[in-house]
């Protein structure tokens, strides 16, 4: 592409241009968020450069970090900076995909994401992060009954429905534990205690 268009419409990581994008950000928000995809697939931790990179991030004025592409969750980490509480989850992971234990290398944690609630506080001119709850999730995957499409290299292959479930509703006290196969219940259970050990939230 022409370097006019790079410059206009491409958002990669080249650090000067983060930097430079983040600081204009800050000159008109109160609060700024960067959703960069960046890390490795399948890895349930940051690597280094991720790791230097979204700090950078922050030095440079973001207030939350909103990582994604490897597919998997990867940790949370709290940056202080200026007396407040800075937000980085290095991957969210997978919210709605066929990349679950049947399809992806019998990998559980394909099927898995989470979703985080960020608590934004305004008082007078300023503006901060007051509190982060996560809510990790799960796809349910279920056959659609006498439903098929139409693939071009397999010919007819099963349809399904795909559905996003918040996992904390299936915990055994959960509004909707009593909605599904116990067997599908413990392994939203076992997705939900297992995605909160990973993401390690310390606020």
């Amino acid at each position: 592409i022409s370097q006019e268009d790079y410059d206009t419409y491409l958002k990669d990581l080249s650090i000067e241009k983060v930097e430079a994008e983040i600081k204009e950000a800050e000159k008109i928000a109160d609060i700024t968020i960067v959703m960069p995809q960046s890390g490795v697939e399948y890895s349930l931790e940051p690597t280094e450069e991720q790791q230097t990179v979204y700090r950078q991030m922050i030095d440079f004025g973001a207030d939350i970090i909103f990582g994604g592409h490897p597919h998997v969750a990867e940790p949370t980490e709290i940056v202080e900076k200026d007396g407040e509480k800075k937000f980085i989850i290095y991957s969210m992971g997978n919210l709605l995909s066929n990349q679950r234990y049947e399809t992806v290398n019998y990998n559980y944690w394909t099927e898995r994401g989470v979703i985080p609630e960020v608590e934004i506080t305004k008082d007078g001119n300023r503006t901060y992060l007051s509190n982060v709850t996560l809510h990790p999730t799960w796809v349910s995957r279920e056959p659609i009954p006498n439903h098929t499409y139409y693939d071009f290299e397999y010919g007819d292959m099963q349809a399904y429905d795909f559905q996003v479930v918040l996992a904390e509703d299936y915990l055994p006290d959960g509004q909707y534990a009593n909605q599904v196969p116990e067997e599908t219940r413990q392994r939203i259970e076992t997705a939900y205690h297992e995605m909160i050990e990973l993401l390690d939230l310390k606020w």
